[in-house]
């Protein structure tokens, strides 16, 4: 009887390590990716065929980089420069499209050259890309008089 209590102890012992260790990794590799730049949560989808994938966004100097929610990689898997992404008008996400992630999310049609791809952000994360892509970057005609 008590080797059934000490694997029993082993096994929960394993489960309670395996947990911290996949929070903790998840917590580092939020903040690696933050770099103290906005970074908020949205939806991609490729073409209207594909279905949405949870990921990050974050507004970069030059740069729109977009990270998968889960995993271990430090690389975005999608990256688009400021100057050449075109952001269309926002469509609120209803029926079987709508992300339960996120709430009152709205479909944003965008195009970089020839790619084109969809984001499905919330309201305030809209407002804050919107900005973001208008502005000029840090260092862009600063000689401006």
């Amino acid at each position: 009887m008590p080797s059934a209590l000490i694997s029993t102890e082993i096994v929960i012992g394993t489960l309670l390590v395996v947990a911290v260790v996949v929070l903790a990794t998840t917590y580092l590799r939020r903040r690696y990716i933050a770099k103290g730049l906005p970074l908020t949560l949205c939806g991609l989808r490729r073409s209207d065929t594909d279905r949405w994938r949870l990921g990050l966004i974050r507004f970069g100097d030059n740069a729109l980089e977009w990270y998968t929610l889960g995993g271990v990689s430090l690389r975005p898997r999608g990256r688009w420069l400021r100057q050449r992404l075109l952001l269309e008008a926002p469509e609120l996400l209803q029926g079987a499209d709508a992300l339960p992630l996120l709430p009152g999310a709205s479909r944003v049609p965008c195009s970089d050259g020839d790619q084109r791809f969809e984001l499905a952000l919330q309201g305030p994360a809209y407002t804050a890309l919107r900005s973001w892509q208008e502005a000029s970057p840090p260092g862009y005609n600063v000689n401006v008089a």
